[in-house]
C-alpha cells in the first residue's frame, strides 16, 4: 500500500498528510480503497447512525490489511445525515480533534456529509485539491478536486476474495463440492457428475488463464452462511473470480433454461457479498445462443444493462484464450474522460451567502444534476420555484432525460397557478406552458458532463451561472440528484458565487441549506406519473379484471392487491388515489416475462406525489425453467418470497428514492413470514438482533427513514379484517401527504 516501485508517489507526498478522512456509506468499498492506497498513519471513518455497521468494517479491514495504519477511529455524526446543520455540528466536533493536515475521501456517506465535507476542507486547505479525492469506480482510478488523476491509482493488491466478503459482512466457507473438485484439478480420478464436472472444468480454465496474474485471485465452491444458522447455507458461489477489487461470481449451469429464473436472486447474493461492483457469468454446457443477455432481459426488463454475462461453455473455452481477454471481457474499465485534469484549478473562495434563504419571490437560479430518481428533481423544482433551471446531465444519463424538461415546467406551473393548472385541459398544456414562458425558464445544459469530474460540473456550472443570472438574483444549486462528484462541482460553483446549496428530502420534504439550515417543508409536487413510472400503465378497474390468467394470475395474489388497492384508496383521506399496473403482467403481455413479475410491483399506487408498490407474491408458483416442455408449480419457499419482494422495493426505490413505499402482501396461512422478515432484513443490511424481529411499521419521521425505505414492510393479515385494514391505514398516514 502507498508508493511503490511501480506506484509512483503523489506529486507532493512529501508534504502529504499523515491522516485521511473517509466518509462512510452504505458501500464500504471506496473508503476502504483509499484508505489501502494513501496508507495513511492515521484512519478517521466518519458515518451516520445507519452506517455504523459498515464504518466498524471499513475500519477493522483496512487495520488488517495495511500494516502502515496505526490507528483507526470512527466518528458517528448521528442519524440525520441529510440535514447540513447537524453535519455541519458532527464535523466541527471531528476537526477540532484533528491536529495538523488531512486528506479527505468524499466518495462515501451522504451527499450532505460529503458536500459539507469538501467545502469546510477547502475552506481550511484551500488550493490543496490533491488532498480532496473520490474514487472513480467507472475508470479504476482517483480523482482530485481540479479534475487530476492519482497518478499510482487504486492500490488493490492487499485485498482478497475472503476480505471483501469480510468487508461486507459475510463469511465465506467452502462448499461441500470444493473437496471433490480440487481432487479433479489434482488428477486424481473422482467421480463426478455432468454438472460437477462442468463447474469443475471451469474453475480450471480460469485458473490457468489468470495463474501468472498480479491482482487476480480464483475460489472453488464457497457457501454462504445463513446469519440465523451459522451451520446452515443462506446462498452459495460455484467458483468466485476477482481482479483487483472487482469480483466475478461464475454459476455454471448444465440446464440453459435454468438461468432465467436464478438471474435475479443471483445477482443479488453476489452484490450482496460483495458489493455494488459484483458482476455475475453463467455458464451453461449447452450451445451458444441457448441463453443470452438478451433472453434474460426479455424475461426480466429489470436485467436490462444489469452486469450480467452468459456463456456456453465451448465458447468460454474457445473465446478467452488468455488472461487479457478475461480481464477485458468480465472485468472492463472505462478509460477517464477528458485530458485528466490541468490542476490550473483556483482555491475555492468564501463565497458570501445571502442572509436568509431565498424564496421564489427573489427569482432564484437552480441549478441541478441529473441521475437517479426523477421524482426528486421534481421536489427540488417544487421546493425551489426559480425563475430559472439549469439542468446538468452525463453521458450516462443522457438517455434518461426526455421530456423531464416539461415535467418540471409542469411541477412550476401547479405550483404557481394551482387552480389554472387544474382548469387547464390536458391537451392544452404544452401551449399554456409556452404561452407562459415556462419554455425559457427551465433548460438542459448544452452538452453533457463527466459525472465523476467534479472539476468539469464546477466549471460548466460557473459558466452557467454567469450566463443566466441577472444580479441580484440569487443561486441555489440543488444537490438532491446527480453523482457524488456532480453535486461538489454545483456546490463549489455556487459556493463560489455567494448562492446556497440544498438537499431536498423525498420522505419528508424538508429543504435544508448549507448556509442556512433547515428552512421549511415544500408542498407536494405534482408529477407526472407517466415518465416516473416506466413499464407501468394507468390501471382502470380491478386488477383480476386485467391481469393475464395463464401465468401471471398464478404468480400473484390478485385477490390480495385489489384488496389493499381498496382499502388504501378508502384510507387517503379524500386524496386521488390513482393506480398503476407493471405492463407485463396485463393480458396483452408476452409470457416470458410474467414468470418474473413477482420481482417488481404489480401494482403502484400514486398519492399526491407518493407512491406506495404493492408486492404480492404467491408462494406456490409456475417456474419457467422446465426439462421436458410443461412448466410446474412449486413452492418457492420463505427465500424466493424474501427475494422477490426485496427486489420489488429496490425497483420502486429506483423510480421514486425515499418518496416510494413497498408493501409486501401476506396471507398469515401461507407460511410463516418471520424468516421472510429476517432475510429481507439480511439483504438490506437490517439487524434488528432479535429472530423474526424485522420492522413491518411505516417509516419513521426521523432521517434513518431513507435507508427504511429500500426494505418493503410486510403485511401479514387476511383482507378485510381489521389488522388488514389497521395496517395498511398505517403506511397511509405515514406518506404524510
Amino acid at each position: 500500500m502507498g508508493p511503490t516501485p511501480d506506484r509512483p508517489a503523489d506529486p507532493g507526498a512529501e508534504r502529504a498528510p499523515d491522516t485521511l478522512v473517509a466518509l462512510a456509506g452504505t458501500s464500504p468499498t471506496p473508503a476502504l480503497l483509499s484508505a489501502l492506497t494513501f496508507a495513511p498513519r492515521r484512519l478517521v471513518v466518519v458515518h451516520g447512525g445507519d452506517t455504523a455497521q459498515r464504518a466498524a468494517a471499513i475500519a477493522g479491514t483496512a487495520r488488517r490489511l495495511c500494516p502502515g495504519i496505526e490507528d483507526a477511529r470512527l466518528v458517528d455524526l448521528g442519524r440525520d445525515t441529510y440535514d447540513f446543520a447537524a453535519v455541519r455540528a458532527g464535523f466541527d466536533r471531528m476537526a477540532a480533534g484533528l491536529t495538523g493536515d488531512w486528506r479527505l475521501c468524499y466518495t462515501g456517506g451522504t451527499k450532505v456529509m460529503s458536500v459539507h465535507a469538501v467545502l469546510q476542507h477547502a475552506r481550511r486547505f484551500p488550493g490543496r485539491h490533491r488532498w480532496r479525492s473520490y474514487l472513480d469506480a467507472t475508470s479504476e482510478s482517483l480523482r482530485f478536486t481540479d479534475g487530476s488523476l492519482h497518478p499510482g491509482g487504486i492500490d488493490s493488491s492487499a485485498l482478497t476474495i475472503d476480505a471483501l466478503a469480510g468487508l461486507h459482512g459475510i463469511e465465506l466457507r467452502p462448499g461441500d463440492r470444493l473437496p471433490e473438485q480440487q481432487a479433479w484439478l489434482r488428477g486424481r480420478p473422482v467421480p463426478l457428475g455432468p454438472g460437477d464436472m462442468a463447474e469443475a472444468r471451469v474453475l480450471d480454465l480460469f485458473r490457468r488463464r489468470l495463474a501468472d496474474t498480479p491482482g487476480a485471485e480464483v475460489m472453488g465452491n464457497r457457501v454462504m452462511p445463513d446469519p440465523r444458522s451459522p451451520r446452515e447455507s443462506i446462498g452459495d458461489f460455484d467458483l468466485i473470480v476477482r481482479y483487483r477489487h472487482r469480483v466475478l461470481c461464475v454459476e455454471v449451469k448444465k440446464d440453459p433454461s435454468h438461468i432465467l429464473d436464478a438471474a435475479g436472486w443471483t445477482l443479488t447474493k453476489a452484490q450482496r457479498a460483495f458489493g455494488g461492483a459484483a458482476r455475475v457469468l453463467f455458464v451453461h454446457t449447452g450451445d451458444k445462443g441457448d441463453c443470452s443477455i438478451e433472453q434474460l432481459a426479455t424475461y426480466d426488463p429489470e436485467l436490462s444493462g444489469a452486469p450480467l454475462h452468459v456463456r456456453a461453455l465451448s465458447e468460454l473455452e474457445r473465446d478467452f484464450p488468455t488472461a487479457d481477454h478475461v480481464v477485458q471481457g468480465f472485468f472492463p474499465a472505462a478509460a477517464p474522460a477528458g485530458n485528466g485534469g490541468t490542476g490550473a484549478v483556483a482555491p475555492v473562495p468564501d463565497g458570501t451567502a445571502p442572509a436568509t434563504h431565498p424564496g421564489p419571490s427573489a427569482g432564484p437560479v437552480l441549478l441541478l444534476g441529473l441521475g437517479g430518481s426523477r421524482l426528486s428533481v421534481l421536489a427540488a423544482a417544487r421546493a425551489c420555484l426559480p425563475a430559472r433551471t439549469v439542468m446538468l446531465f452525463t453521458r450516462q444519463s443522457e438517455k434518461e432525460i426526455s421530456a423531464l424538461d416539461l415535467a418540471v415546467r409542469r411541477t412550476l406551473f401547479a405550483a404557481e397557478a394551482p387552480d389554472e393548472f387544474r382548469a387547464t385541459n390536458r391537451r392544452r398544456l404544452a401551449s399554456r406552458l409556452r404561452h407562459d414562458g415556462y419554455p425559457e425558464r427551465v433548460k438542459f445544459a448544452d452538452t453533457a458532463v463527466d459525472g465523476a469530474d467534479a472539476a468539469e460540473v464546477a466549471a460548466y456550472a460557473r459558466a452557467k451561472i454567469d450566463q443566466y443570472r441577472s444580479e441580484p438574483a440569487p443561486v441555489i444549486a440543488d444537490i438532491t440528484t446527480g453523482t457524488k462528484a456532480m453535486s461538489i462541482g454545483l456546490a463549489m460553483a455556487a459556493h463560489e458565487r455567494g448562492g446556497c446549496v440544498t438537499f431536498v428530502s423525498p420522505l419528508t420534504r424538508r429543504v435544508s441549506c448549507h448556509a442556512h439550515g433547515d428552512v421549511g417543508r415544500h408542498g407536494p409536487a405534482a408529477v407526472d406519473w407517466r415518465i416516473v413510472l416506466r413499464g407501468y400503465r394507468v390501471l382502470h378497474g380491478p386488477l383480476g379484471a386485467e391481469i393475464a390468467p395463464e401465468i401471471a394470475a398464478r404468480q400473484i395474489d390478485t385477490e390480495l392487491i385489489d384488496a389493499a388497492a381498496d382499502a388504501i384508496g378508502a384510507a387517503a383521506g379524500g386524496h386521488e388515489v390513482a393506480a398503476w399496473v407493471d405492463r407485463t403482467v396485463t393480458a396483452d403481455a408476452p409470457p416470458l416475462p410474467q414468470y418474473s413479475a413477482p420481482q417488481r410491483p404489480t401494482v403502484i399506487l400514486t398519492v399526491a406525489d407518493r407512491a406506495l408498490g404493492l408486492s404480492a407474491p404467491r408462494r406456490q408458483r409456475l417456474r419457467h425453467f422446465t426439462t421436458d416442455g410443461v412448466h410446474r408449480e412449486q413452492d418457492v419457499g420463505a427465500g424466493g418470497w424474501a427475494h422477490d419482494v426485496f427486489a420489488a422495493a429496490r425497483i420502486l426505490n429506483v423510480r421514486c428514492g425515499t418518496a416510494g413505499l413497498t408493501l409486501a402482501l401476506h396471507r398469515p396461512g401461507d407460511g410463516d413470514p418471520a424468516r421472510a422478515l429476517d432475510l429481507i432484513d439480511w439483504f438490506a443490511w437490517w439487524h434488528t438482533g432479535r429472530p423474526g424481529a424485522g420492522d413491518t411499521g411505516a417509516p419513521e419521521e426521523a432521517i434513518t427513514g431513507h435507508e427504511d425505505t429500500r426494505r418493503p414492510r410486510v403485511v401479514s393479515a387476511e383482507p378485510g379484517t381489521p389488522a388488514f385494514h389497521g395496517a395498511l391505514a398505517a403506511h397511509v398516514t405515514a406518506l404524510r401527504l
